[in-house]
């Protein structure tokens, strides 16, 4: 029982309300009812580890969440639908709303890391239950997924992708992007030169008022086809990458 008892408590980071997604969660109109929601479907889904299922079985509907946390219907639609482009949710087909960020809030423990690949597993299993396509994983902590060219990894991302991702103009799809990150390290470009370049476009989106939805994932803008290279400076060194007949999608078919 004392163990479990342990897990009943949310531990809030000293930096919580400086993070990037509350940040400009509550700078949105009715932001900090939102920020409010999001910290009483945090304490409401402790007892299950992060999962907002009435008994298991019935779905929490947004009416029924708005008697939980005393706020209108609407807005607490309004706040599901931002918590989940600010990937702070993620809801299943059965109706299941899965906390991403919860495992960080969960007490002290000297088993951590194991409690967050569990969690992010068990996610990863329903899914599979409910015949959803299969997403990336999260990134693991840094003792399960050492990356030896960047600095230390805070939750799920490491440092510099956080100081990349800080500046990029569209929020969207952050998994996907660090992936794609990754990728174009091991392919030899440097932190600095992806820095500048999400820097220099987002300088350009903000010139031109780039509508949001015209804006590139970070997912594409640090694709395959590297159009993040418009916006380094024309000299700069660029990796070098060989690409076979074989290993070229564009040549198949």
């Amino acid at each position: 029982m004392a163990d479990n008892r342990k897990y009943y408590y949310l531990k809030l980071k000293e930096g919580f309300f400086e993070s990037e997604e509350i940040k400009i969660l509550e700078s949105m109109k009715d932001g900090y009812m939102y920020s409010n929601i999001l910290l009483k479907l945090y304490l409401k889904s402790l007892r299950n580890e992060g999962r907002l299922m009435y008994r298991n079985v019935i779905p929490y509907t947004p009416e029924i969440l708005a008697t939980l946390v005393g706020h209108q219907v609407g807005t607490v639609e309004k706040a599901l639908e931002i918590f989940r482009k600010l990937e702070l949710i993620e809801v299943l087909d059965n109706g299941a709303i899965y906390m991403m960020d919860i495992q960080n809030y969960i007490g002290k423990s000297s088993t951590e890391a194991d409690r967050q690949r569990e969690y992010y597993n068990r996610v990863k299993n329903e899914k599979a239950l409910l015949g959803e396509p299969e997403e990336s994983d999260p990134a693991l902590p840094e003792a399960q997924s050492p990356e030896p060219k960047s600095r230390k990894a805070i939750s799920n991302y490491s440092t510099d992708f956080e100081e990349f991702w800080s500046v990029y103009p569209r929020k969207a799809d952050k998994a996907q992007a660090y992936k794609k990150y990754k990728a174009r390290l091991e392919d030899g470009f440097s932190h600095e030169q992806l820095l500048e370049a999400a820097k220099n476009y987002a300088d350009q989106c903000r010139r031109d008022r780039t509508e949001e939805k015209y804006i590139k994932h970070g997912k594409t803008f640090l694709g395959e086809a590297t159009p993040f290279l418009d916006y380094l400076p024309k000299n700069a060194p660029q990796a070098s990458m060989e690409v076979t007949d074989d290993e070229n999608p564009f040549r198949k078919g």
